[in-house]
Order: C-alpha cells, then structure tokens, then sequence
C-alpha cells in the first residue's frame, strides 16, 4: 500500500514540476521579436483602452458590461504577457517600457472589473473606474515614450541613392 502512496506523491512531483517549467519560466524571444510583442502588447491595450472609454462615456450603462468583459481579457493577457516576456539575448533595452505597460494593464484591468460590477451605476465607483482609467492612459503615454526611445539606430546607411 506503501508504494501506491509513494507512486501518486511521485507522480504529483512531476506534474509540479511540469506546470513550474510552463507557468514558471520567462517566455524568452529574440531581440526583434520581443520588441514587436511588446509593441503589439501596447497598440492592442490601447485599442481595449479606447473602446472601454467610449462605451464609459456612451450612454449610462449600455454595453458597459459586455464591454468591460472584452477589454478585461486584453488587459489581462497583457498584464501576464509584460511579466512573462524576456528577451533571449543582450539586456533588456525595453524593461521600463515593459514595466509601465504592466502597469497601464493593471490600472485598466481594475477599471474594466469596476465598470463590470453591479455597482457601476454609483457614481463614486465611476469616478474611480475614471481615475483608473487616467492612470492607464498615463503609464501606456509613459510606455509609448520609451518604447520610442529604445528604437535601435539603424546599422546601414538609410539615406536614398542620388
């Protein structure tokens, strides 16, 4: 019976350590494509972002719901994707603009939870689903700013042939 129970702790140990290898490590992607995922991260974030905003400032609870609902899946995915993504090679030029995008996720992410809720019609809970929202926006312009920044300086002679 002994080596039933050691059989499934076994077993156990493994699957951890199989969820710990997938869940656990940094997804690591070469310089130019970690640049473009974190660009990408940021112009869909922006897109829910304005999307969340209009529904907000569109008639009083219309779609505010459905609408949180959709964004929510962005900012969340893209909360996870900003603390998961690495580059595979060379320092991170993009890390602060990463992390401002974290950070822009989460304000979004607590928002769209906020417009979501049966409370949004009170006023008080739109105020700070507002402020939230500002703070968003806020950390993506940071974002934008950096990750403009970081552009790699071309390594050929750009300039077009007389």
């Amino acid at each position: 019976m002994v080596w039933l129970y050691l059989l499934i702790l076994l077993g156990l140990a493994a699957a951890l350590w199989g969820v710990y290898r997938v869940l656990g490590m940094p997804s690591k992607l070469a310089p130019t494509d970690y640049r473009i995922v974190v660009v990408d991260v940021a112009v869909s974030v922006e897109k829910a972002a304005t999307r969340l905003r209009q529904a907000l400032d569109g008639a009083p609870g219309a779609d505010w719901a459905e609408a949180a609902k959709e964004a929510r899946k962005i900012f969340q995915t893209g909360y996870y994707q900003m603390l998961r993504l690495r580059p595979a090679t060379g320092s991170d030029q993009v890390a602060d603009a990463r992390a401002e995008l974290g950070r822009a996720c989460d304000a979004y992410d607590w928002a769209s939870r906020m417009i979501g809720s049966e409370s949004a019609p009170n006023p008080l809970v739109l105020e700070a689903a507002r402020r939230l929202m500002d703070a968003g926006d806020s950390a993506l312009k940071q974002a934008a700013r950096e990750l403009s920044l970081a552009q790699p300086a071309p390594r050929e002679n750009t300039a077009p042939s007389p």
